[in-house]
């Protein structure tokens, strides 16, 4: 009898889910070759050979980490793995032919049974007057938006900063964003800024409503750690940058550098894709984070949003829902039934103050102090470092 050819797996992104599906291959945990007899071809596609774990950026920004300390080598993962790498990056996704294009100075054309999406998503940057300002590509440029998405371009973009910042007697540095990110963000510039000066200053642009999405007394915690780093608290919402001035709605603010943490939306390649999408070009996935539309694709992350369920586009819904899907997608490729991804109630959230302080939420329920933000380096230290 002819063997059958193999399943191909393609895992797009080097996200949580993958991060972790990975890891239970080299463990022993999974056998590729365990699906009813049939061999399991798996490539994985990602534009870096490395990730760069988010959760401890604003420690490396503050310079607690070194680079090396953030960064997770994905190939040699795979190769540990028994998986593929193909460092290209995404710009179709044609699930009626089961195909994903790619660019480079060699495109490829990758076809699949199974494909698995953790690519993630960029930064909203709607919010700018087109007219003015755009966002910053440009490497060599000094004078646009930097967007927080991708990360491995803010961190050119930040080490260009610090360089700046060196040879300024002043420097400005503005923070667009209402939520937890730039909250973190903003303290870690602070601290790098008045290291290098202590005339240098970083400004956090919010709005009128700085984390919505917490406990009024986590709020207040954050509010009183912001005014302790003497940051500057604008609550107007920007609308642009233009020669050096950051525009909001009755202000305009003398600027050497913005950068936007504002919320995400989906990646350029969600806009000619036909997979259904919702919202601003995420994927819609149902409980077992599946395509409604296409049931042989999966999605988790940022790149996704839940159709049957409110759910914010957070790490620990990524790690959480990352293991579920993970085994989703291996359990479709044995025709066995798969489970649902149901977010616990409370989850505990550790927020980095810039000096090695943190603040927790867990719920209604909120702490403070050192000892959190080692705990928070144990907890970032452990999955970057696992195996």
């Amino acid at each position: 009898m002819k063997p059958l050819s193999p399943k191909k797996l393609l895992l797009a992104g080097a996200g949580h889910a993958h991060i972790g599906l990975l890891r239970r291959f080299v463990a022993g945990q999974l056998d590729s070759t365990d699906f009813k007899g049939t061999a399991i071809d798996i490539a994985l596609i990602s534009e870096h050979p490395q990730t760069i774990y988010s959760g401890m950026l604003p420690g490396w920004m503050a310079g607690h980490y070194s680079l090396d300390d953030i960064s997770i080598d994905i190939k040699s993962l795979c190769r540990r793995a028994g998986v593929r790498f193909i460092q290209q990056s995404i710009v179709q996704v044609n699930a009626a032919s089961n195909m994903v294009a790619t660019t480079s100075d060699e495109p490829l054309a990758l076809d699949y049974d199974v494909l698995s999406l953790n690519t993630g998503a960029e930064t909203d940057m709607r919010w700018l007057d087109k007219r003015d300002s755009y966002a910053k590509t440009d490497t060599h440029a000094s004078t646009d938006v930097i967007a927080i998405r991708p990360l491995s371009e803010f961190i050119t973009h930040w080490q260009q900063i610090l360089a700046e910042a060196r040879q300024a007697s002043q420097y400005q540095l503005a923070i667009v964003g209402a939520g937890a990110a730039a909250a973190e963000l903003v303290m870690a510039a602070q601290v790098a800024l008045q290291h290098i000066n202590p005339n240098h200053q970083v400004t956090l642009v919010c709005g009128e409503h700085l984390l919505s999405g917490f406990n009024l007394r986590f709020q207040q915690r954050v509010i009183r750690q912001l005014h302790r780093h003497d940051i500057k608290i604008v609550h107007e919402r920007a609308t642009g940058y233009h020669d050096g001035h950051l525009l909001t709605a009755h202000d305009t603010l003398p600027m050497n550098t913005v950068i936007a943490a504002t919320g995400v939306v989906g990646s350029a390649w969600t806009a000619v894709t036909d997979l259904q999408t919702v919202g601003n070009g995420f994927m819609a996935v149902n409980a077992m984070q599946q395509s409604v539309s296409h049931p042989n694709v999966f999605a988790v992350g940022d790149v996704a949003t839940r159709v049957d369920a409110d759910m914010a586009h957070s790490g620990v819904h990524a790690v959480h829902g990352g293991a579920i899907e993970a085994d989703n997608l291996l359990a479709y490729l044995k025709d066995k039934p798969m489970q649902d991804y149901q977010p616990k109630k409370n989850t505990l959230y550790l927020l980095s103050c810039g000096d090695k302080y943190a603040i927790a939420s867990w719920g209604a329920l909120s702490l403070q102090g050192r000892g959190l933000w080692y705990l928070k380096r144990y907890i970032d230290q452990r999955f970057v470092k696992a195996k």
